[in-house]
């Protein structure tokens, strides 16, 4: 077989998966019409694949791990560039929320896909939820409140992972309503809806985060 075959292949199985996936989450999804959807046999899933769960592991690399991996990038040009000092509250919102916006921008042929499986991934059954956050969130987790805690010396560790839970709340439901943010803010083009979210969602970070 050639790489260019195998490719394919791979990457059939992968976008059968994705919109069984995020259609039925992961008990709804069988191997069968997985294979059914991206014409092939189950030797080529089982070859790429194994079983589902490292199926469902691949899709959750493909699209909560580029999102994490922009976003400790920006935090850690941000430790280089303040030091010792902490990191001033708006560019720590803008580094969380940022790489979340591009990624919206940048999906637009596959957008509602890649949102309604993400969506599935972080509101899965708790154990498989626990994998997804350990492997993919954990990490940036831990690196953010860390910091806020540091440009945050008033709030409590628990104050702190508290409010970062509900911005990682508010991160979800952006995801899911992303396509509908025209009804809520009244203006057409997808360019400027951007925009404005992605001011208004630093300002509105800060403000959760900084308040007393």
């Amino acid at each position: 077989m050639s790489k260019k075959s195998t490719e394919s292949t791979r990457e059939r199985i992968l976008k059968a998966a994705e919109r069984i996936y995020a259609d039925r989450g992961f008990h709804g999804m069988s191997l069968r019409d997985v294979t059914m959807l991206a014409n092939v046999n189950l030797a080529a899933v089982n070859y790429h694949f194994g079983t589902k769960e490292k199926l469902i592991y691949v899709l959750a690399e493909r699209h909560l791990g580029p999102v994490n991996d922009k976003r400790m990038a920006y935090l850690e040009k941000l430790r280089e560039k303040y030091g010792e000092a902490p990191i001033p509250l708006e560019e720590l919102a803008k580094s969380l929320m940022l790489p979340l916006i591009e990624a919206l921008r940048h999906k637009q042929n596959s957008r509602t896909i890649a949102v309604r499986l993400a969506a599935q991934m972080l509101t899965d059954e708790p154990q498989r939820f626990a994998q997804f956050h350990r492997t993919f969130l954990k990490g940036a987790f831990e690196s953010y409140t860390r910091e806020m805690s540091r440009s945050l010396p008033h709030l409590t560790e628990q104050q702190i992972h508290a409010r970062f839970f509900c911005i990682f709340a508010t991160i979800l439901g952006l995801r899911l309503l992303f396509e509908h943010m025209e009804l809520f803010l009244q203006v057409r083009t997808e360019a400027r809806q951007a925009e404005i979210m992605e001011a208004e969602l630093q300002a509105f970070v800060c403000a959760a985060l900084a308040n007393v």
